[in-house]
């Protein structure tokens, strides 16, 4: 069942060979206490809520076959909190159930909250987990009350109080609120810890989580742990393994050999989530230093992106009722602020179309990362700056802007994904800005017009409209407007040239009825400009490099002498499309 695939260079297998003679390298397998239990070894099972289970039992048997910690979503399911627990004792494992409190009054929370975890406690859990970690009703509280520290620590008092504190444990991911892990964000979170452990000294663990959750990923921020290590560890040195009688779970998108290293070096416990759906025999998994396999249904979303990338079509992300209605509740949000703009006439494209737009636009350092809020950030992107500096006024709103800070997720969401399919490297993902543009479009003096036929100049694009008129033109000659239902990614022209021809640009244009008006925001995905970039492995060609300029990319590519002649003329002549001169 549980078959593996190549993923790679870094093998555990290696690491534990190489250091074999080394007794410290069997830490992460060895017995450790926690709290009031003595776990059999120091890899932990956290499954992430709402998790798509074929079959629980099998999963939870199999996470737990060498005993541990597992900590389970909580389940509102009386009938199958009770079976999961069963079965992790039947392997002599440690249950802890990870409990928020379902939405409601802020008033009310502490009396949501004690239910469910009276409701978990019934089911036989050896423990609770507070869930304050991204997306979290917790968080939402620590992160806009202006007493959150007081507040979360009554909260936690609260719970103390029926829970004994070596069966209770916290988890936080700090870095999670929209990417805006500022320093006044990260001298909360140490107050919070500081606090908690002067009033809880017994507490079983603090659960630290150093990535943000995506749908399919965790996307690694590349900022240490080690600041809320030292919160909790103060003034005992970070090289004690027990420095603390709270122990540390750190959860980092580790590879096994990351985790392995975390465990060795620290003595603590690690942490593993979404890669513990496809990978319930982790631990297995890990004796035999074999890779981390991802679910099937993530490598079929990775597999088809690849091939609508290949063929030069788009890729669409569907949503469900939940995400769609907040998706559009922001979007019309967005509508409301560009009503006021003064419109400009935009002539983009080949055929001289013609519409009136209203926009501006937004800058990020990369996926994950806040809005830039200044002139001098925002000025180092290609883009026109007058719609810059509007943007910096739109995000003066909190209203504007925190519908801004959630579509950027969901865009970004979809672009860690389609950069897993593509193969680019973490390294040069995290490395890649991006930029952010709302635009408006009415028709120009009543009549029917739009933006003219073209492909992208970045490497990738994620789009969210409100309103039909997109059309695709396919290098077989078919013309589609996509499904308005979901994120739609499409390849740039700088996709293109890194991949070698691999990947082929989407062509596109975008249409305007006489009497329509449509809201819509693009997150344009783009390598570091002015750079040489590592081109992608094309089987059988050895690697490479190009130079980066994407002001120049832009006008090459409407050359018709430049790089993309050869697919403009397939597009043409497969459209039958007279373009002017």
């Amino acid at each position: 069942m549980f078959k593996r695939r190549r993923q790679g260079s870094c093998n555990p297998a290696s690491l534990l060979t190489t250091m074999s003679n080394n007794p410290s390298t069997a830490i992460p397998f060895t017995s450790t206490k926690l709290g009031s239990f003595l776990l059999q070894h120091r890899i932990v099972i956290n499954p992430p809520r709402q998790a798509s289970i074929a079959s629980v039992e099998e999963f939870y048997r199999a996470c737990a076959s060498e005993g541990g910690l597992v900590i389970v979503p909580f389940d509102a399911d009386p009938l199958t909190r009770k079976k999961i627990v069963d079965i992790i004792h039947s392997a002599n494992g440690v249950a802890f159930c990870s409990v928020d409190a379902p939405p409601g009054p802020a008033s009310s929370f502490c009396e949501r909250l004690q239910d469910c975890i009276a409701d978990a406690l019934s089911s036989g859990y050896d423990g609770i987990e507070l869930d304050a970690s991204q997306n979290s009703v917790l968080q939402g509280i620590l992160l806009t009350s202006a007493d959150a520290v007081d507040k979360v620590s009554d909260i936690v008092q609260a719970i103390a109080s029926a829970v004994p504190e070596n069966r209770l444990g916290v988890r936080f991911s700090p870095f999670s609120f929209n990417g805006n892990y500022t320093t006044k964000c990260l001298q909360l979170y140490t107050t919070i810890i500081e606090r908690i452990k002067q009033k809880h000294p017994s507490l079983a663990f603090m659960h630290f989580l150093g990535s943000i959750l995506f749908e399919d990923f965790e996307y690694f921020l590349n900022q240490s742990l080690d600041v809320f290590r030292a919160a909790l560890a103060f003034p005992m040195s970070l090289d004690t393994a027990d420095s603390s009688s709270i122990r540390t779970i750190s959860s980092d998108n580790y590879t096994p050999a990351a985790a392995l290293h975390a465990s060795i070096r620290r003595g603590e416990l690690v942490s593993f989530g979404p890669a513990s759906l496809s990978n319930p025999d982790i631990i297995s998994v890990f004796r035999q230093g074999l890779p981390l396999q991802v679910p099937p249904s993530v490598a079929k979303r990775l597999s088809d992106i690849r091939t609508t990338f290949q063929t030069g079509t788009e890729y669409v992300f569907e949503w469900d009722s939940n995400h769609r209605e907040r998706i559009l509740k922001a979007m019309e949000c967005l509508g409301r602020y560009l009503g006021q703009f003064e419109p400009a006439l935009s002539y983009e494209g080949t055929d001289k179309r013609v519409v009136w737009r209203k926009s501006c636009w937004f800058a990020s350092k990369g996926i994950a990362h806040p809005l830039l809020y200044t002139e001098q950030e925002i000025s180092k992107f290609d883009g026109d700056l007058k719609d810059g500096l509007s943007g910096l006024v739109a995000l003066q709103s909190s209203e504007v802007r925190s519908s801004l800070e959630y579509l950027k997720h969901v865009l970004d969401s979809t672009l860690v994904s389609c950069c897993h399919a593509i193969g680019l490297d973490m390294n040069m993902i995290q490395r890649c800005s991006v930029r952010y543009r709302i635009i408006k479009y009415v028709a120009h003096a009543g009549s029917p017009g739009g933006i003219g036929l073209h492909p992208d100049g970045n490497l990738l694009s994620a789009l969210i409209t409100d309103g039909p008129g997109l059309g695709v033109y396919d290098f077989d000659g078919t013309y589609r407007e996509p499904d308005v239902a979901g994120t739609i990614l499409m390849g740039g022209s700088t996709l293109y040239r890194w991949s070698k021809g691999k990947y082929l640009p989407t062509f596109h244009d975008v249409s305007i009825g006489r009497e329509q008006k449509k809201t819509s925001i693009v997150a344009f995905f783009n390598l570091p400009d002015m750079e040489n970039i590592p081109q992608s492995i094309v089987l059988g060609t050895p690697e490479s490099s190009f130079f980066h300029n994407i002001k120049y990319i832009k006008e090459d590519d409407k050359s018709p002498a430049g790089e993309l002649a050869s697919l403009w003329k397939t597009i043409v002549d497969k459209h039958s499309i007279i373009l002017p001169s």
